[in-house]
């Protein structure tokens, strides 16, 4: 997840040459230390029985198909998005850009980001910090308007893949007339 040793020490209160061992597997873990650090790892340690395994497994994967970005990091990149088109509504001449960005923008607000595409989103919202400290001219804001168009059309896509996963499908199909029937 990212943490180092030290980090997740401070967050979980076990020391971190504890840690250093548990990972090197030269001590058990204690079960009060284990649940120490799922917590601080935003986890959750629970027991169940065998035969609910697969069906916590479905639900945990289905779970994480709809993971997102941390809501502080959206809210970062959305403080940026809104400094720009202030920026851009400041101008003498607005763009015509300024609309559909604002539209990107909703689009983005409403979904969920997902995993697969937490990256991308990133790689915008520090494009857009970045922009936030530079004046902005025609070809940032090209290449702002690409950017996010981009993005807008990744996690379209990976939602459209997800919603025709979850689709039920029939047992059978009628285009087939039964003779018997």
């Amino acid at each position: 997840m990212g943490l180092s040793q030290r980090d997740l020490s401070t967050k979980s209160g076990v020391p971190q040459a504890q840690i250093s061992k548990f990972e090197n597997g030269a001590v058990d873990l204690r079960l009060s230390s284990l649940v120490a650090l799922f917590r601080a790892l935003g986890l959750e340690l629970e027991l169940v029985p065998r035969k609910s395994v697969p069906a916590v497994q479905s639900i945990v994967r289905s779970t994480a198909l709809r993971a997102t970005i941390d809501p502080e990091q959206f809210a970062s990149a959305q403080i940026a998005f809104d400094h720009v088109l202030q920026g851009l509504a400041n101008q003498d001449q607005r763009p015509k850009e300024f609309e559909r960005l604002q539209e990107h923008i909703d689009f983005l607000r409403k979904v969920r980001i997902p995993t697969d595409q937490v990256k991308s989103f990133k790689r915008w919202a520090k494009y857009l910090e970045r922009l936030q400290k530079n004046p902005i001219d025609s070809g940032k804001i090209a290449t702002l308007m690409r950017r996010t168009e981009e993005l807008r059309r990744q996690v379209e896509h990976a939602e459209a893949l997800r919603n025709q996963s979850l689709r039920p499908r029939p047992v059978y199909s009628l285009e087939e007339e039964d003779s018997n029937a």
